[in-house]
Protein backbone atom coordinates (compact mmCIF):
# COMPACT_ATOMS: atom_id res chain seq x y z
CA UNK A 1 0.00 0.00 0.00
CA UNK A 2 1.26 3.52 -0.85
CA UNK A 3 1.38 6.09 2.02
CA UNK A 4 1.96 9.68 1.37
CA UNK A 5 2.73 11.62 4.58
CA UNK A 6 2.13 15.84 5.32
CA UNK A 7 5.09 17.02 5.93
CA UNK A 8 3.34 19.58 8.19
CA UNK A 9 0.37 17.50 9.58
CA UNK A 10 1.63 13.95 9.59
CA UNK A 11 -1.73 13.34 7.88
CA UNK A 12 -1.36 10.30 5.86
CA UNK A 13 -2.88 9.64 2.09
CA UNK A 14 -3.52 6.50 0.46
CA UNK A 15 -2.50 5.36 -2.89
CA UNK A 16 -1.92 8.90 -4.11
CA UNK A 17 -0.71 12.43 -2.94
CA UNK A 18 -3.40 14.83 -3.25
CA UNK A 19 -3.12 18.43 -4.17
CA UNK A 20 -3.65 19.96 -0.50
CA UNK A 21 -3.53 17.90 2.67
CA UNK A 22 -7.24 18.02 4.40
CA UNK A 23 -6.35 18.74 7.37
CA UNK A 24 -3.92 21.36 7.39
CA UNK A 25 -4.16 22.34 3.58
CA UNK A 26 -0.42 21.76 2.71
CA UNK A 27 1.18 20.73 -0.66
CA UNK A 28 4.15 18.84 0.49
CA UNK A 29 3.80 15.42 1.13
CA UNK A 30 6.58 12.63 1.07
CA UNK A 31 5.62 9.33 0.31
CA UNK A 32 6.66 6.30 2.64
CA UNK A 33 5.33 3.32 2.15
CA UNK A 34 6.92 1.58 5.00
CA UNK A 35 5.66 4.12 7.69
CA UNK A 36 3.65 1.42 9.92
CA UNK A 37 6.50 -1.44 9.74
CA UNK A 38 9.02 1.14 10.65
CA UNK A 39 6.94 2.25 13.83
CA UNK A 40 6.66 -1.42 14.33
CA UNK A 41 10.00 -2.23 14.58
CA UNK A 42 10.51 0.80 16.54
CA UNK A 43 9.48 -1.36 19.65
CA UNK A 44 8.27 -4.47 19.02
CA UNK A 45 6.66 -4.79 22.57
CA UNK A 46 4.45 -1.35 21.45
CA UNK A 47 1.70 -2.72 19.47
CA UNK A 48 -0.23 -4.15 22.47
CA UNK A 49 -0.29 -0.13 23.29
CA UNK A 50 -0.82 1.76 19.98
CA UNK A 51 -2.52 -0.33 17.32
CA UNK A 52 -6.26 1.12 17.19
CA UNK A 53 -8.78 -1.71 18.95
CA UNK A 54 -12.04 -0.28 16.37
CA UNK A 55 -15.51 -1.94 17.57
CA UNK A 56 -18.40 -0.91 14.70
CA UNK A 57 -21.54 -0.56 15.82
CA UNK A 58 -24.07 -0.88 13.22
CA UNK A 59 -26.93 1.73 15.27
CA UNK A 60 -25.85 4.72 16.04
CA UNK A 61 -27.55 5.84 19.46
CA UNK A 62 -26.46 9.47 19.16
CA UNK A 63 -27.32 10.42 15.52
CA UNK A 64 -30.50 7.40 15.02
CA UNK A 65 -32.30 9.27 12.41
CA UNK A 66 -29.94 9.32 9.64
CA UNK A 67 -28.44 5.52 9.26
CA UNK A 68 -25.45 6.43 10.51
CA UNK A 69 -22.39 4.01 12.26
CA UNK A 70 -20.66 4.06 15.13
CA UNK A 71 -17.26 3.49 15.01
CA UNK A 72 -15.42 3.11 18.31
CA UNK A 73 -11.71 3.52 18.38
CA UNK A 74 -9.51 2.82 21.47
CA UNK A 75 -5.76 2.93 21.08
CA UNK A 76 -4.28 -0.35 22.15
CA UNK A 77 -5.33 -3.32 23.98
CA UNK A 78 -3.68 -2.16 26.62
CA UNK A 79 -4.62 1.26 27.24
CA UNK A 80 -1.78 4.05 25.79
CA UNK A 81 -0.57 6.13 28.57
CA UNK A 82 -1.48 9.75 27.92
CA UNK A 83 1.27 11.76 29.48
CA UNK A 84 2.89 14.92 28.02
CA UNK A 85 5.77 12.84 27.40
CA UNK A 86 3.92 9.77 25.52
CA UNK A 87 0.72 10.45 24.01
CA UNK A 88 -1.13 10.22 20.96
CA UNK A 89 -1.51 13.01 18.92
CA UNK A 90 -4.24 12.18 17.02
CA UNK A 91 -6.68 9.54 15.27
CA UNK A 92 -7.61 9.36 11.78
CA UNK A 93 -10.72 7.92 10.07
CA UNK A 94 -11.30 6.55 6.12
CA UNK A 95 -14.14 4.91 4.86
CA UNK A 96 -12.49 2.55 1.97
CA UNK A 97 -9.29 4.33 2.25
CA UNK A 98 -10.71 8.03 1.67
CA UNK A 99 -10.21 10.63 4.68
CA UNK A 100 -13.54 11.59 6.55
CA UNK A 101 -12.36 13.07 9.79
CA UNK A 102 -9.66 13.36 12.07
CA UNK A 103 -9.81 13.47 16.33
CA UNK A 104 -7.19 15.67 17.92
CA UNK A 105 -5.88 14.61 21.64
CA UNK A 106 -4.33 15.95 24.37
CA UNK A 107 -2.46 14.39 27.67
CA UNK A 108 -5.64 15.39 29.80
CA UNK A 109 -8.08 12.52 27.59
CA UNK A 110 -8.06 9.18 27.05
CA UNK A 111 -6.56 7.87 23.64
CA UNK A 112 -10.05 6.84 22.31
CA UNK A 113 -12.69 8.36 19.63
CA UNK A 114 -15.67 7.88 17.96
CA UNK A 115 -16.72 8.27 14.61
CA UNK A 116 -20.40 8.63 13.84
CA UNK A 117 -19.84 7.71 9.58
CA UNK A 118 -23.13 7.78 7.24
CA UNK A 119 -20.63 7.22 4.53
CA UNK A 120 -21.40 3.79 2.70
CA UNK A 121 -18.26 1.81 2.69
CA UNK A 122 -16.51 -1.53 3.14
CA UNK A 123 -14.00 -0.56 5.30
CA UNK A 124 -13.23 1.47 8.06
CA UNK A 125 -9.58 2.24 8.61
CA UNK A 126 -8.10 4.21 11.78
CA UNK A 127 -4.59 5.99 11.81
CA UNK A 128 -3.15 6.93 14.92
CA UNK A 129 0.37 9.03 15.82
CA UNK A 130 2.20 8.61 18.94
CA UNK A 131 4.28 11.45 19.46
CA UNK A 132 7.30 8.78 20.33
CA UNK A 133 6.37 6.18 18.13
CA UNK A 134 4.76 7.08 15.42
CA UNK A 135 2.13 6.13 12.68
CA UNK A 136 -0.05 2.75 13.96
CA UNK A 137 -3.12 1.41 11.51
CA UNK A 138 -6.34 -1.30 11.84
CA UNK A 139 -8.76 -1.35 9.83
CA UNK A 140 -12.57 -3.38 10.25
CA UNK A 141 -15.54 -3.73 7.76
CA UNK A 142 -17.93 -1.53 7.90
CA UNK A 143 -20.31 -2.56 5.35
Amino acid sequence: MKAFICTICGHIAFEKAPEKCPVCGATTFTQNDDVFKEAAEKSKEAAVKHIPDITVKKECKLIPETGCLDVIVRIGKTLHPMEEKHHIEFIDGYVDGIFISRVYLTPNVNPAACFHIRTKGKKMIVVEKCNLHGHWMSEAAVG
